[in-house]
């Protein structure tokens, strides 16, 4: 499993390399603490963020072997104290239905996460805290 994120780590740089004409995007690797929510809460994500051109990667263990290659995010918001990211996951089978799944990663400036993930259509949710490093 480390393979694939590490995997996914060099395809976003290499897809960001392409872009890279000014400045390089922050590369966060996040990793949620283990807890209830183990086979949703993934044991890390890399979310890619390029403030030139506003484009936001991210990866992890099931987006590589579902996708095969990281996913376009969105910026929510960004200020001095925290920046948030949205994705969606998008129809992954299981064994008895088919769901998308919407995730919200909240990185404050001091290296902290806070992780939600929600089930298209369902009212349940799944969350974690844990810890973020941020690579230039």
């Amino acid at each position: 499993m480390k393979s694939c994120v590490k995997t996914g780590v060099i395809a976003i740089a290499l897809a960001l390399a392409a872009n890279a004409a000014s400045a390089k995007p922050v590369v966060y690797d996040c990793k949620p603490e283990a807890g209830r929510s183990d086979s949703v809460i993934q044991p890390e994500y890399v979310i890619s963020y390029d403030r030139a051109s506003g484009e936001v990667l991210v990866n992890d263990p099931i987006i590589m072997d579902t996708v095969g290659k990281p996913i376009a995010g969105k910026l929510q918001s960004e200020s001095d104290v925290r920046t948030v990211f949205d994705w969606q996951l998008k129809s992954l089978k299981g064994p008895t239905n088919t769901t998308s799944w919407k995730y919200r990663a909240r990185v404050f400036a001091d290296g902290r996460l806070s992780l939600t993930v929600v089930p298209v259509g369902y009212d349940n949710e799944f969350s974690s805290e844990g810890r973020c490093t941020r690579s230039k």
